[in-house]
């Protein structure tokens, strides 16, 4: 409080439970008898405190139990009545001593039970003996805050009401719900509901609705919602929902309206926030085949490892990529790199940027682990003049098509 003559402010360190005793004992609020009977129950009281984290015995015991049941009446005292000194020596002289003390462990029991994050299935994170360990002793907390754990947590409970209400809207069951966040249902919900989706999309319908939507928002200039999204939401989740839908706009309309920006880059983004059903092994290559525009069209839809270490080897010596050479164009291939060398970083660039992402480290690991270097050894080979053993490296591992083979074809 500040001093009106010396205008210095003075803070009162003492727990609060302390204050309001002294208050009260002076104005007469607490009379002696009531003081009394107080450290007849603090006793009593510590020794139960004592007993349920360790022990009643030692004399560090029972000096924690003290500190333990004063900090309990503290923040009961304190959140209930505020800094009103008098209202709150008024409830110690009315109520018991061990009262105000429980009155303080339930505060501590209601927020433990309500949710640390917003994560399904996270369970109540610390067993409550050790919270109120921590939160009596180790690091008590103060009124505020205790007071913004509170809103914290209640603000969890009501978003995971929420996305409750939306999984149910889009026919998803609780069980597929497990290690999702809240907000990532709530999301998905939000962002279908503007595409007139009534389901949770698979990685495929996802990566089909995120490039329509691209191409119609970039075409109209700007990501647009409908004024009705909300119109059946229960008034209690609405805000909720219009909190997701502002963070949508504001983090993710940009890399939506952003032409300049691959699909799969896009994507990488929004699969880490957004909540996709499980896909079948069949609709995951659907999607990938969708993500890598220019992976589908360098492969030209060939995925077996010749067709692709024959398309890197191409791009590695600076030739037209294909995913199948002649034996000529393979002897024309082997003489630019004996003159020129290879390319080191286009191969894991084209991974990096248009592979499959399922497939991306398998790719790397290929190429740069096994194919490459032998790659390297074969074909810049000085001592290999007429090119015969890199020959031979290249239809072992790559695609290359002989004369014969060429004319059984047609």
């Amino acid at each position: 409080m500040p001093d009106a003559a010396n205008n210095i402010a003075i803070i009162d360190k003492r727990p609060f439970f302390e204050r309001v005793l002294c208050h009260g004992v002076q104005s007469g609020l607490i009379a002696p008898g009531i003081v009394d009977t107080m450290i007849a129950d603090g006793a009593k009281g510590s020794v139960q405190i004592a007993d349920y984290f360790g022990g009643s015995h030692l004399q560090t015991d029972l000096d924690n139990a003290r500190k333990r049941m004063v900090y309990l009446i503290s923040l009961y005292l304190e959140n209930s009545f505020g800094n009103d000194l008098t209202a709150a020596a008024e409830s110690l002289r009315d109520n018991t001593f061990l009262s105000h003390s429980r009155g303080g462990n339930e505060l501590l029991k209601q927020l433990h039970a309500m949710p640390e994050t917003t994560l399904f299935g996270d369970g109540q994170g610390r067993p409550l003996k050790d919270f109120q360990d921590e939160s009596t002793l180790a690091k008590p907390m103060s009124l505020p805050a205790y007071r913004s754990a509170l809103q914290q947590r209640q603000a969890n409970v009501a978003t995971l009401a929420a996305a409750r209400w939306f999984a149910q809207d889009l026919g998803l069951p609780q069980a597929q719900l497990d290690l999702m966040l809240a907000e990532s249902v709530i999301r998905t919900a939000v962002l279908m509901r503007a595409l007139k989706q009534k389901a949770a999309p698979t990685h495929a319908v996802f990566a089909q609705l995120i490039d329509r939507l691209r191409s119609e928002s970039q075409a109209a200039g700007k990501l647009k919602f409908p004024t009705t999204l909300f119109k059946d939401v229960p008034a209690e989740f609405s805000e909720i929902a219009k909190s997701v839908k502002r963070e949508i706009e504001k983090h993710d309309a940009p890399l939506i309206l952003d032409a300049t920006l691959k699909l799969e880059a896009v994507l990488d983004v929004f699969e880490s926030c957004y909540f996709l059903r499980e896909d079948s092994l069949d609709d995951l290559s659907r999607h990938d085949s969708l993500v890598s525009k220019e992976w589908h069209k360098l492969t030209q839809g060939k995925e077996d490892p010749y067709s692709r270490l024959t398309l890197f080897i191409c791009l590695a010596a600076g030739v037209k990529p294909k995913t199948s050479l002649t034996e000529t164009e393979a002897r024309a291939l082997i003489r630019k790199v004996q003159e020129s060398g290879f390319d080191e970083g286009v191969v894991p660039q084209l991974i990096n940027d248009a592979a499959p992402f399922e497939i991306k480290q398998g790719l790397l690991s290929l190429w740069e682990e096994e194919f490459f270097p032998e790659a390297q050894k074969y074909m810049q080979d000085d001592s290999d003049w007429d090119g015969k053993e890199a020959l031979r490296f290249l239809k072992d591992n790559c695609n290359v098509t002989t004369k014969s083979a060429a004319k059984k074809k047609a």
